[in-house]
């Protein structure tokens, strides 16, 4: 054949590649075959055998023809049925290249030439191959299984001598996919050809010998399963013959389920499980999930009890040995022993300890289950966002589990536990439900004894269980739920009481933890309170307690290394030189006052705080600026502290012209905070006159409350933490609307004893107390460019 180019008629394959040297029958029944045929009956004998990447004869295109075919002759034909159908033989005579492909007519015509036989001796390193070939196909005969293809594979095996004839006779017989064919096709070096042939015959050859595996595995498995059932069954027959008394585990789980005291409809459920549980297969799947199901049904708590010490003496001197002050909630709990021990019978009540961090929520409910006599069980609610963790998942679902109010009655092992949800505060919700809901049926004593978790499906009695919540604030807890809630707050300890609980209760546990004991370190007075007044400034005592370890530490290193000699005295310069430089000082008594610069009162999560308002004039027209991330409450409070100071200009000597030719800035420095709440109208409207009056204010007075466009002070919340706050910072006199004089009851007597209050009903006051006149008669010159005034004596009650 000549290598010149050619336009050939093209014989369409969807199902198989013919290869040269390969003598084949091909069936012509279809127009897309029967039309290039005669086509080349006519002009030759020879046509193009190309694969197709389309499955079918129908609609074809010339771009899904594949590059590579094979140049074939007629060697035989037989008409059938009417001359509408062809039985041909036909045989491949070389590789042809194809280059463009017409479509004509019915037809599509192949534009190309056919590659030249390769010419020359034997190849070596090709016959060196056909071995392993042969090897490879004796040990994997599924690619050859139908007798047409064991027929090419025998004429492959007596072509063994000539690698080129081999490669393409044993590509054509064996059952590889289309693909793969191809490519074996396109590869026009016999050699490369043998190469790809071994790496399809080595993956297909692992894929076989692992399905083999995995079909011996799965067999042995079932007959593993069979007899351990047969052997099960004669077992029993072989008991039941000698009369023995053969305990099989249904029998164990059916006398459990009848002495755990289930409720009526929960020992229903479990027999009709066991019952279902008896007729499965033992190492089902279904079978698992039934025995899992029972296994819970019986191990959680339903009957079994612990006895309340109903000892209010006892249960008083294990809260006051664990805990210093929080008096509140120790007679909270005294209150509710006394009730149980009169009636016998009544609804726990569900208590929640409101506080900031560190002052003791979580070990005062593991002391109250200690006074009561019952087993303590504590589950943090802290980012919990999923029903389930509630409630548990519902039984369709593989791998279901009982909600952690399940897992803990389990855990308890009685019907009357302790229960501690912590962190109740910190709850969210997402698009798998809100944990929240989910709370309240359990925190309902109304509705707990009814309580279903999905996994169980039953009711559950919860009514039996003390809860206890703890959080650190109640806005974040749903309205819904905080109203099932009986409110009990610390609000964090005063000064003395951290002194006592640093001595009484800190020193001593963290003396045993660091093995310093035998060294006996003696605390002189002056030590703890400079821990606590240059170390820490918080509502609890958390930072205290780390310090206090610190301090140990320092002390066991110079122990471990011999330098630390008996007894260790420990007074405030030892506390200087072990916890370096202090990181906290008085900075309001060491400031002088200023004018625009006043002091405030806050409450926040982790208890009160003392707050800063800055306000300055500059020049300007009549803009004012609020910055410091204030919330919209706490800008709508200084706008109107501004309205009022500039509605009452006259009465309070200042000139309107002073409005018009300045801005005002007003700052609440610690902008990286939020900030927010109406009650430090009072403090930004007594800024705002200092600034336009020029009257420094004194930094010895911090004041709260709301003040409303006509210069009424209303009342605030949070006043316990607050007066705390102002304490620790060294403020003894302190400005509060007249209606929070009865919140002085909760506040403790040393508290009180060295601290001044003022209560006011009218801004007014506030002003008289604190500039100490009626009306200020300033100059009528801008506010920035006075001098700064005197401040007058104040005189003190």
């Amino acid at each position: 054949m000549s290598t010149m180019t050619e336009r050939l008629p093209i014989l369409p394959l969807t199902e198989n590649v013919l290869f040269p040297e390969v003598e084949t029958d091909i069936s012509i029944s279809f127009p897309q075959l029967s039309v290039p045929f005669e086509y080349a009956l006519t002009h030759g004998g020879t046509m193009v055998a190309l694969a197709t990447r389309n499955k079918t004869l129908k609609n074809m295109k010339p771009e899904q023809f594949f590059s590579m075919g094979t140049l074939i002759q007629f060697q035989t034909f037989i008409t059938e049925k009417d001359n509408l159908n062809y039985l041909c033989t036909v045989r491949g005579i070389k590789r042809f290249e194809v280059q463009n492909i017409h479509p004509v007519d019915s037809m599509f015509l192949a534009e190309g030439q056919a590659l030249p036989t390769p010419r020359g001796g034997v190849d070596v390193e090709s016959l060196q191959q056909i071995p392993k070939v042969i090897r490879l196909i004796k040990k994997f005969p599924k690619l050859a299984k139908e007798k047409t293809e064991i027929k090419y594979l025998e004429k492959a095996n007596r072509l063994a001598d000539k690698p080129e004839a081999f490669a393409d006779m044993l590509a054509f017989a064996l059952k590889l996919p289309l693909t793969d064919k191809q490519g074996l096709l396109e590869i026009r070096s016999p050699y490369f050809r043998l190469l790809r042939l071994l790496e399809i015959l080595e993956k297909e050859s692992f894929e076989y010998r692992m399905e083999k595996e995995l079909d011996a595995k799965v067999r042995l498995s079932l007959d593993e399963n069979q007899k351990r059932y047969f052997l099960s069954e004669k077992m029993k027959a072989i008991q039941e013959e000698l009369g023995e008394d053969g305990v099989s585990e249904m029998q164990i789980m059916e006398d459990k389920i009848k002495d755990a005291g289930m409720s009526p409809e929960a020992e229903e459920k479990a027999k009709e499980e066991l019952k279902r549980l008896k007729m499965m297969n033992a190492s089902s799947a279904e079978a698992s999930v039934s025995r899992t199901y029972v296994q819970w049904l019986l191990d959680i708590p339903w009957n079994k009890r612990t006895r309340d010490r109903l000892d209010l003496t006892r249960a008083r001197e294990i809260m006051d040995r664990d805990h210093y002050a929080l008096s509140d909630c120790k007679d909270r709990i005294i209150e509710f022993l006394a009730v149980r021990k009169l009636t016998r019978k009544t609804k726990n009540p569900i208590l929640c300890f409101v506080g900031p961090p560190g002052v003791g929520k979580t070990s005062l409910a593991r002391a109250i289950a200690e006074a009561t006599g019952r087993k303590f069980v504590r589950m943090s609610l802290g980012g919990v966002r999923d029903e389930a963790e509630i409630r548990g998942h519902r039984r369709t679902y593989i791998g279901a589990i009982p909600g952690r109010i399940i897992h803990l009655m389990k855990k308890a092992g009685t019907v009357n536990p302790l229960m501690l949800l912590d962190e109740i505060d910190k709850l969210s919700s997402d698009f798998r439900g809100d944990p929240s809901s989910a709370l309240l049926e359990a925190l309902d004593p109304e509705q707990n004894i009814h309580f279903v978790d999905h996994y169980l499906d039953i009711d559950y009695d919860l009514s039996q269980v003390f809860f206890v919540v703890t959080a650190n604030i109640i806005d974040t807890i749903p309205p819904a739920l905080r109203d099932r809630l009986e409110i009990i707050r610390i609000p964090g300890y005063t000064f003395n009481e951290k002194l006592e609980i640093a001595r009484r209760h800190l020193i001593p546990k963290k003396i045993r933890e660091t093995g310093m004991k035998k060294f006996k370190p003696a605390f002189k007075a002056d030590a703890i309170e400079t821990i606590i007044e240059k170390y820490t400034r918080e509502a609890g005592v958390r930072n205290l307690e780390r310090n206090i370890e610190k301090l140990f530490r320092k002390f066991a290193v110079e122990a471990a290394t011999g330098k630390l000699k008996t007894p260790v005295p420990v007074s405030a310069s030892t506390i200087y030189e072990k916890l370096g430089i202090p990181r906290f000082r008085n900075q309001i008594a060491e400031e002088a006052p200023m004018v625009g610069v006043a002091t405030g009162l806050a409450w926040t999560p982790v208890g009160g705080d003392v707050l800063f308002i800055e306000v300055i004039t500059m020049p300007g027209n009549e803009k004012v600026e609020i910055t410091g991330q204030l919330g919209d409450v706490m800008k709508e409070s200084v706008r109107a502290a501004f309205s009022f100071i500039k509605a009452n200009h006259e009465t309070l000597g200042i000139p309107v012209e002073q409005f018009k030719d300045i801005d005002l800035h007003i700052h609440i420095p610690e902008g990286a905070i939020p900030k927010d709440g109406p009650s430090a109208g009072v403090t930004v409207a007594t800024a705002i006159f200092s600034a336009l009056a020029n009257r420094p204010i004194s930094n010895k007075i911090a004041m709260t409350g709301e003040i409303t466009l006509r210069g009424r002070v209303l009342t605030v919340g949070g006043v316990k933490e607050k007066l705390l706050a102002a304490h620790r910072a060294g403020i003894f006199e302190v400005i509060m609307p007249e209606d929070n004089e009865r919140d002085l009851k909760e506040i403790p007597e040393e508290i009180k004893n060295v601290m001044e209050f003022h209560f006011v009903r009218k801004m007014d006051e506030v002003l008289k107390i604190m500039f100490g006149i009626e009306g200020a008669k300033p100059a009528a010159i801008p506010a920035h460019k006075r001098k700064p005034a005197s401040l007058p004596k104040q005189k003190r009650n």
